[in-house]
């Protein structure tokens, strides 16, 4: 069981960033106005831009995008630091439950209101990847990746590089853009039921994790990437 458990947490940042890639491009389509559910960094140029051409409206929405990404990820950190050992899959559960909602409500609301809705839900499933109490692993932080690949591709041709952590980098990238070409698909063949997938994801993470911890009794152990 303890092997079992290194490895689902190891996979976890993959299917985390498939599922964060698959609800960002699904959000972006719907909205075809510019607006990520999870890659805040995307939305932070934005809101820079917008404000340039003092267009605070559509400022505001990236405002408030940004805060609700943030509220997200505090409701998850404080759901973690309730939840210990199990907080993990409550995490993921809660994730499930705020898409749910989103699924319920995406009939009545614009879907603009809809996408805060999603921003709030990844916001929160980056705590699902905490590692301490100090340290949390960001998502999407897909420049990073591309940093960390140029930097190791950089030793390897002078024969210093760590070539497992290259390939590591380019799975965590390859995740991320792999989600996204799913999110296209979905909204190519069933746009309507967009959301049902990553709810299927975050879900079946969930049960995992909760079986996970139920069968393995002693101190959790996180993992690094």
């Amino acid at each position: 069981m303890l092997n079992e458990r290194r490895f689902f947490l190891s996979l976890m940042p993959y299917l985390l960033l498939f599922i964060a890639g698959t609800v960002d491009s699904v959000g972006f389509l719907h909205l075809k106005n510019g607006v990520f559910a999870s890659f805040m960094s995307g939305n932070s140029t934005h809101m820079g831009m917008v404000l340039s051409y003092h267009d605070y409206p559509r400022a505001a929405v990236y405002i408030a995008i940004l805060s609700i990404f943030i509220i997200g990820s505090m409701s998850g950190e404080l759901i973690a630091l309730s939840g210990r050992r199990f907080y993990r899959g409550v995490v993921m559960a809660s994730v499930s439950v705020v898409l749910i909602f989103a699924i319920i409500m995406e009939s009545y609301l614009p879907f603009l209101a809809i996408n805060f809705i999603l921003c709030y839900a990844m916001g929160m499933q980056n705590i699902a990847l905490r590692l301490t109490i100090e340290k949390s692993i960001p998502l999407t932080y897909a420049t990073g990746y591309l940093v960390n690949i140029g930097r190791l591709l950089a030793l390897a041709i002078v024969g210093q590089g760590d070539r497992k952590r290259l390939m590591q980098y380019l799975c965590l990238w390859g995740a991320l853009i792999c989600g996204a070409i799913n999110g296209g698909f979905i909204m190519q063949i069933i746009p309507q039921y967009s959301l049902f997938p990553p709810l299927i994801l975050t879900t079946s993470i969930a049960m995992i994790l909760f079986y996970i911890e139920h069968n393995h009794h002693s101190t959790p152990i996180d993992t690094e990437l």
